[in-house]
């Protein structure tokens, strides 16, 4: 089911893209993927994508260079402008024959491993440019998407072990550290701050021995849930 922000999204792509001739088949995807006509725009982009198979390398990385910014920064744009037959023909091999060579730019490192789960990636995209805030908040937002997932059944039950949630929350800190801007640090140590409060909270209930941890955080004013 497409929402409202990603049939505008869509739009936006496609408006962008059909500036190119290169790009039609995709404009035209993106435009009838907009309008519900599912069957036609994949037959837009399956044209698309049989085309593509003959471009440059560097035809490629146009592509994905033009693609990626709205993924990054234009909501729902990585939903129905970013389809699973372009992600997998046409985007992953173009990133991962693009990192193979790449020696300055972090971009395609950052994109590879935000879109394609890979740390290894990230990590890489920051020994280039080590301000390259896109990339490191991907590493927190990720991070603190664990300890959250940990905490999240409480005060019914922890999921995964308190210490090591502890450990990971040091090395979030020291990411959020290097931002490079006040404003992202704050937003992320709050936000981090959130889930570290109850996995403490859970730690020194378990030191306790009392034998609820919900009544014990009423009794201690403490956060449980």
């Amino acid at each position: 089911m497409i929402t409202i922000d990603q049939n505008i999204a869509l739009l936006t792509v496609g408006e962008a893209a059909v500036k190119n001739s290169k790009w039609a088949d995709y404009a035209n995807y993106c435009f009838d993927r907009e309008k519900g006509l599912r069957k036609n725009a994949f037959a837009h982009l399956e044209k698309f994508l049989q085309t593509a198979e003959q471009w440059t390398l560097d035809e490629k990385i146009d592509f994905v260079k033009f693609l990626f910014p709205f993924c990054e920064n234009f909501p729902q744009a990585d939903y129905g402008p970013f389809p699973q037959p372009l992600s997998e023909k046409l985007i992953k091999p173009t990133l991962t024959a693009w990192c193979s060579t790449e020696q300055t730019d972090s971009t395609p490192f950052r994109w590879f491993g935000r879109y394609y789960r890979n740390e290894t990636h990230l990590f890489r995209a920051l020994e280039l440019n080590p301000s390259d805030d896109l990339a490191r908040q991907t590493l927190i937002r990720r991070w603190i998407y664990g300890i959250n997932y940990s905490v999240h059944h409480l005060p019914e039950y922890y999921i995964g072990n308190p210490e090591e949630d502890v450990q990971l929350g040091e090395g979030i800190k020291d990411q959020i550290r290097q931002l490079t801007t006040s404003e992202m640090k704050e937003y992320w140590t709050k936000n981090l701050e959130e889930g570290l409060e109850l996995v403490r909270n859970y730690i020194e209930w378990k030191s306790s021995q009392h034998a609820n941890f919900e009544k014990w955080g009423k009794e201690n004013n403490k956060q449980t849930g």
